[in-house]
């Protein structure tokens, strides 16, 4: 948190003396290279369990709504990855037993419902997107399950980010509004989830 109230104070400073610009365009004069730089950047903010908007929001502000958003998503996918692969090398040897009952809980569910739970812990914006990446690391989770399904969840989310940004960026009402429903949408979703979940729980405890 303080890094972030860090760099949000620093941008503000660089936006109110002229010099954010200069920096946002010298690093799009860099090409390919501040591409690369930027997925990088963005996929150490996803693995550190920081928000990594802010960087999502530069992105866009150096290379455009769409690619911008393109950069964030690959930068999600690979950030999820390394966080999967960092929690099974290190984490899960010193932590893993601590956690063996959860685990084996998740193991439990994971088998019966890899695919679906994967993807409904991503669409559901109230699971934190670190938490299910470290959860994965911490469980046998098949990698391609997890790629694929990290990819698809992300890509609503990456969406309505850029739809909002372009819509303040641009005065565009239309992107605004586009991304304001994709959020209301997940958040229906995640509404209902907790809702079903919560059912079951009333109907167990009444038996």
């Amino acid at each position: 948190m303080i890094i972030i109230v860090f760099l949000v104070v620093y941008y503000i400073y660089l936006l109110r003396t002229g010099q954010a610009q200069q920096l946002l365009k010298s690093i799009q004069n860099l090409g390919i290279s501040g591409i690369v730089i930027g997925i990088i950047v963005q996929s150490i903010a996803n693995i550190l369990p920081v928000p990594g908007e802010f960087i999502s929001i530069a992105l866009m502000e150096i290379y455009g709504a769409f690619w911008g958003g393109v950069y964030t998503w690959i930068g999600g996918v690979l950030g999820a990855l390394g966080a999967l692969f960092l929690t099974k090398w290190i984490a899960r040897p010193f932590f893993g037993k601590m956690a063996q009952p959860f685990l084996d809980k998740m193991d439990e569910f994971m088998q019966r419902n890899e695919i679906f739970g994967l993807l409904m812990l991503r669409f559901v914006p109230f699971v934190p997107y670190h938490f299910v990446n470290y959860a994965a690391g911490l469980m046998e989770v098949k990698l391609w399950n997890f790629t694929w399904t990290t990819g698809l969840g992300i890509l609503p989310f990456t969406i309505a980010l850029s739809s909002i940004y372009a819509g303040v960026r641009n005065g565009s009402l239309v992107w605004g509004i586009l991304g304001v429903a994709i959020f209301l949408v997940l958040l229906g979703i995640s509404w209902l989830v907790r809702r079903k979940k919560e059912v079951k729980e009333a109907d167990k405890t009444a038996v």
